[in-house]
């Protein structure tokens, strides 16, 4: 069973009337998942087993004409609530119903084998050759056939011999006579539903736990990683949109009832008051696991947890492309990203989300000065790895060649510096500015003291003059020298605070 509705579609633009722009093919999804886009004007859709919900009720047989005539009914009544004006013909042929509502004013309904009753008197100039798979230039060929030989109508047509239409018109003409009978056998060329890639549920019950709404978000992100699974796409930004019993009484309290009269557009301007909550969630690589996303999702709300009980839920992605990457031999296995942004967000939960990250240097010349910013995945690691590898193979091959008598490898000395974070307070003596012994402590274990035999310095430094935390200090490298210690010398650098005639010590040489 299938329902044609024709008419036109109210453009998005059209403001008048208060009416919210909707197309021919949006009122049909709100019958059927199976929609053709016939024309710009004509939609087709299958209604079929959908005599539960348009059916008498009441009478335990089901009559046909009865539920046609009520989907009929509901889609005309449907349709002039959101003011489009629409002729509906509900048949057991799609290309029946087209023809029919086409054709007709206002509700048709075509029973079962009624076809040519309803179709026989139509000028056969209603019929669409394009439902046939019959090109325009070839369709003006059949209408000057028709017209030579004084076919007039559908019925016309249809009452013509089959052989004779098959020998003088061949094929097309046959699929063009049972047009006419309205007997065509066609599967719809569907139209695919609108992407979604925004998931939103309006709650029966306020929600203030994080449990039940754990169940909410956990249908909405299946829903949604399965649209962009769909697409071969994934997403690499979550938005998190929730609105609160808090929102709904500021809207009550605005003045709703003369925003009424206003129209639905400034009814509209209040509901998307700024008492919304709203999180944007950025992830280091793009994703399309729901667990995953939930998780995350989960974490961030209990890091910033709405003010008042939830009512309503929305969540929306950023589809891009999926991340594609290959490892190799030699390079190590590294954890999912996935799952290193899981840990990520449990620690920024326990620690604080801006002590969470990788250290950037900043362009200063400020001793130690950095910031935290957020993971990100780079984009060359993998040809960075591969790099490494080669040279890691190839120094591997210098050392057996080395081994077999060729020529030495050069030798490098490395030293590494320990910073300490923060510096250690230290108390020196000076000879002439020159430090000359150092007594500096951070616990019972960790301590550098003793006498300074050897220095190298002083590296002055300063800047940030125009700011209030101006810096500037005279640095030293030393050797500290400690009988009683384990260590028996210590390389380790100290500095003098210039502002406050204080020393530290920054730290040590391994």
């Amino acid at each position: 069973m299938f329902a044609c509705i024709h008419g036109r579609s109210v453009s998005k633009s059209t403001a008048d009337s208060g009416a919210r722009g909707l197309t021919l093919v949006e009122l049909a999804f709100t019958f059927s998942p199976l929609v053709e886009e016939t024309s710009a004007e004509t939609v087709v859709l299958d209604v079929a087993g959908q005599s539960l919900l348009f059916g008498e009720m009441s009478s335990r047989t089901k009559d046909e004409s009865n539920v046609m005539s009520n989907i009929a009914n509901t889609i005309v009544r449907r349709a002039s609530h959101l003011h489009l004006t629409v002729n509906v013909a509900v048949a057991a042929n799609a290309d029946a119903a087209i023809h029919a509502a086409r054709a007709f004013k206002g509700i048709t309904i075509i029973a079962a084998s009624d076809e040519l009753l309803h179709l026989g008197a139509l000028s056969i100039k209603h019929l669409d050759y394009s439902l046939a798979a019959i090109d325009e230039k070839r369709a003006e060929e059949f209408h000057e056939t028709f017209a030579l030989w004084g076919v007039r109508t559908f019925d016309d047509l249809a009452k013509l011999p089959l052989p004779g239409v098959a020998e003088r018109l061949g094929q097309e003409g046959v699929r063009l006579q049972k047009l006419a009978q309205g007997k065509s056998d066609r599967r719809l060329n569907l139209v695919r539903p609108p992407v979604g890639f925004e998931q939103s549920l309006e709650l029966e019950h306020p929600v203030i736990e994080l449990e039940p709404l754990s169940f909410v978000l956990s249908r909405l992100l299946n829903q949604l990683c399965a649209n962009l699974n769909e697409y071969s796409l994934a997403t690499n930004e979550l938005r998190l949109r929730l609105v609160t019993e808090r929102c709904l009484e500021y809207r009550l309290q605005s003045g709703i009832s003369a925003a009424y009269e206003k129209g639905p557009t400034e009814v509209g301007i209040l509901n998307t008051c700024d008492l919304l909550h709203e999180r944007t969630i950025t992830l280091p690589v793009p994703m399309r696991d729901a667990k995953t996303l939930l998780r995350l999702v989960l974490f961030d709300i209990e890091a910033h947890p709405p003010v008042a009980p939830i009512i309503k839920v929305a969540i929306s992605a950023e589809p891009v492309q999926p991340r594609a990457s290959q490892t190799g031999l030699f390079i190590p296995l590294a954890p999912e990203p996935e799952k290193l942004e899981i840990t990520l967000a449990r620690l920024a939960k326990l620690v604080g989300p801006e002590n969470v990250g990788s250290p950037e240097l900043l362009d200063t010349h400020r001793p130690d000065a950095f910031r935290v910013i957020k993971f990100r995945l780079n984009q060359r690691s993998g040809r960075n790895a591969r790099i490494a590898s080669r040279l890691a193979l190839n120094a591997d091959e210098r050392q057996r060649d080395c081994a077999a008598g060729g020529p030495a490898m050069p030798t490098f000395s490395v030293m590494g510096f320990r910073i300490f974070r923060p510096p250690w307070a230290a108390d020196v003596q000076t000879i002439r500015g020159q430090p000359t012994r150092i007594s500096a402590r951070a616990d019972s274990s960790r301590k550098v003291r003793g006498q300074i035999v050897c220095t190298a310095g002083p590296w002055r430094a300063s800047g940030d003059w125009w700011r209030a935390d101006i810096w500037a200090r005279d640095e030293w490298d030393v050797v500290v020298v400690d009988p009683a210690s384990t260590e028996h010398e210590v390389l380790c650098r100290i500095y003098r605070d210039l502002s406050s005639e204080q020393w530290f010590v920054e730290g040590i040489y391994d």
